[in-house]
């Protein structure tokens, strides 16, 4: 049997770890009080409109997960950060009235000091929307990071827990 070369190792498959990892953020979403629901479907588009599938959502809330990691050899993975900036695209795309949330699987990069949200951040920051809330979940641990861009300092800024749950809560 031909070994795989883009098969995360210790996991039976790459769309396993992803349906794993929704699982995890789907429960963890209702642990803390919203119900969300599987495939959030929206018509996006600029002329044209096409049907588009958020991992999870509600009536206020769209939310994108990716489960991506460095590469083996500690460098990035630039074809799977192309899917992370169609996700900023689809969110630019999407009514005012939605809370946007991108949520990746924590994977940090002892040589570089960072994680992979940290690099997308650093290096894709232009091309995402002022409006959607970046979270960097450790799935071993359920504690996360979460950024917000701040328009004063036009950057993205760390954004504590609890005023993060006071965010998605208000109206």
């Amino acid at each position: 049997m031909a070994t795989m070369t883009h098969q995360r190792k210790g996991v039976s498959s790459n769309a396993q770890a992803g349906k794993d990892f929704e699982n995890q953020i789907i429960q963890f979403f209702n642990e803390n009080g919203f119900i969300l629901e599987k495939q959030k479907k929206l018509k996006l588009g600029i002329k044209v409109l096409k049907e588009h599938a958020f991992d999870f959502g509600n009536d206020n809330i769209l939310i994108e997960c990716k489960t991506h990691k460095w590469t083996e050899t500690d460098g990035v993975p630039h074809g799977k950060l192309h899917g992370w900036v169609e996700a900023m695209y689809l969110f630019y795309l999407t009514p005012l009235k939605y809370k946007k949330i991108f949520i990746v699987d924590m994977d940090y990069n002892q040589k570089k000091c960072k994680t992979l949200l940290d690099y997308f951040i650093e290096h894709y920051a232009y091309l995402i929307p002022d409006d959607v809330i970046l979270i960097d979940y450790n799935t071993e641990t359920d504690d996360f990071e979460a950024y917000k861009f701040d328009s004063k300092s036009n950057i993205f800024i760390h954004f504590f827990a609890d005023d993060f749950w006071k965010y998605l809560k208000e109206k």
